[in-house]
């Protein structure tokens, strides 16, 4: 190997244990002794998640009288 080489071999190989490191702490979701879920975060999550589900709903029973009223709708919007 080129002596010029071994200089760069240690900070190179540094950087790329500590990008594999990052990738595998991104990829199991918060670190050791991370934080707890905010109760605020959790209570605005579960009012989206039943606002949603509302919504949900009311496009169910919109299709539904849609497709007593105009048969075919779908098929013409399907676009």
């Amino acid at each position: 190997m080129n002596s010029s080489i071994f200089p760069f071999l240690v900070p190179i190989t540094a950087i790329i244990c500590w990008s594999i490191v990052s990738m595998v702490k991104h990829a199991n979701g918060t670190p050791k002794g991370g934080p707890q879920q905010d109760p605020m975060l959790q209570a605005a999550l579960t009012q989206a998640e039943a606002h949603a589900t509302r919504l949900e709903e009311r496009i169910d029973q919109l299709e539904r009288i849609l497709d007593e009223d105009i048969p075919g709708w779908r098929a013409r919007n399907a676009r």
